[in-house]
């Protein structure tokens, strides 16, 4: 529990009028900028997203800040959720207390209150800088008030989703592996960290869906093989994460189960997902040149005389040549029909191991993708005949051999 003592002027108490049964009170006043202490920053998780100082927006409220008189007015101000509020009347001292890091902190305007708390270690704050703050009390969760009041900028579905605790199993399948402190499960997320290049949770979640057979299954309930290919995996990446968040159901809390259980069954072939990702990112190219392809030549390969021209999007291994994402994900996600489900336990594994059939097919796989006579690789991407081929043939090998 901590106690946050602020000067503020034109408190004013707002009881709910619908005569809430969780006793929700709004609190509003104009809060003196210089006093809002640097112990803030601790109460920010709550806030759906990452405050990036770098954007336009940002910039614009320091300028704000700095060169005007009326900021309380042209600014739209910073929402608390609080455990309490007290205010001195005689002091005009006003004292937030705050409890549940998950529940309890900065909602709304953090841009504004990051700025603030910049200006005020930075020794450049106008002593006569006031914000318009306003602090709700008996809220149990801050998902509903953050979806609502983030706006100015859209909050996107994911920030909502790591609010509500929804990507707990993702985290967990995934720790351990190099890229895991890297992804970003919130707008803005790692940003401001120069030797962090973030990876989205819905490229994560894509790249994992295409080999879920909840998802994307490869046979259709007769047993006979899918027509329908994972494209929208590569093209539709946040529809696949409203996919995984409402799996199979209207119903919140069956849905997490739903994909909690998807994850945890996936679990023991995940890594090797993302092993055979890095693996083909790295030996596209020397294996489209040994068929004497001349990848190089190509456009999007971005080749310049053997210079690294680009990492690994997992590894972050420098490469001189580009393999682009809409190569990757047909070509990647080709390798689920070596998935099998064991019928008993329903935990997932390989028919012959994904690696093992890089080694046999990759020429071949190769081949197929570059003989296609699409210029593009979003075209290539979007091609279901090419993601039918490729699957087909990792099918044939698995099964014929």
């Amino acid at each position: 529990m901590q106690k946050i003592t602020l000067i503020a002027k034109s408190f004013k108490k707002m009881d709910d009028p619908t005569g809430s049964p969780d006793g929700r009170v709004k609190y509003v006043c104009y809060v003196k900028a210089n006093s809002i202490p640097q112990e803030m920053n601790d109460w920010f998780s709550t806030n759906p997203r990452e405050q990036k100082m770098s954007t336009n927006v940002a910039k614009k409220i320091t300028e704000s800040l700095r060169d005007n008189e009326n900021f309380h007015e042209l600014n739209r101000g910073v929402l608390i959720s609080a455990l309490d509020v007290k205010y001195d009347n005689a002091t005009k001292e006003l004292c937030i207390t705050l409890d549940n890091p998950e529940v309890h902190g900065n909602i709304d305007g953090g841009h504004t209150l990051r700025a603030i708390l910049s200006a005020n270690i930075s020794h450049t704050l106008n002593e006569n800088r006031y914000v318009f703050f306003e602090i709700i009390t008996g809220i149990d969760s801050p998902v509903e008030l953050a979806a609502a009041r983030n706006t100015s900028v859209q909050v996107d579905l994911k920030s909502i989703a790591e609010l509500e605790k929804s990507f707990e199993e993702i985290k967990s399948a995934f720790d351990g592996l190099c890229f895991a402190n890297r992804i970003q499960y919130k707008m803005n997320e790692h940003y401001s960290e120069e030797d962090i290049t973030p990876i989205d949770v819905r490229e994560i979640i894509a790249i994992t869906a295409m080999f879920s057979q909840s998802m994307y299954p490869f046979k259709t309930s007769l047993g006979t093989l899918n027509e329908s290919q994972p494209i929208q995996c590569y093209s539709g990446k946040e529809t696949t994460l409203r996919k995984f968040l409402n799996m199979d159901g209207s119903d919140k809390h069956q849905q997490k189960i739903n994909r909690d259980t998807m994850v945890k069954m996936m679990k023991p072939i995940i890594k090797d997902i993302f092993a055979l990702w890095e693996t083909i990112e790295l030996e596209f190219a020397t294996t489209a040149n040994a068929t004497n392809r001349r990848y190089g030549t190509r456009k999007y390969s971005k080749y310049h005389n053997g210079d690294v021209v680009g990492k690994t999007m997992f590894g972050e291994k420098e490469v001189s040549y580009v393999v682009p994402k809409g190569l990757m994900y047909p070509l990647v996600g080709s390798f689920r029909a070596l998935v099998q489900i064991d019928e008993k336990t329903g935990v997932y594994g390989w028919k012959k191991h994904p690696l093992d059939v890089w080694k046999a097919l990759g020429s071949k796989l190769v081949g197929i993708i570059l003989d296609e006579k699409a210029e593009t690789p979003d075209s290539l991407a979007k091609n279901t005949n090419l993601w039918s081929n490729l699957f087909k043939e990792i099918y044939i090998y698995a099964y014929m051999n």
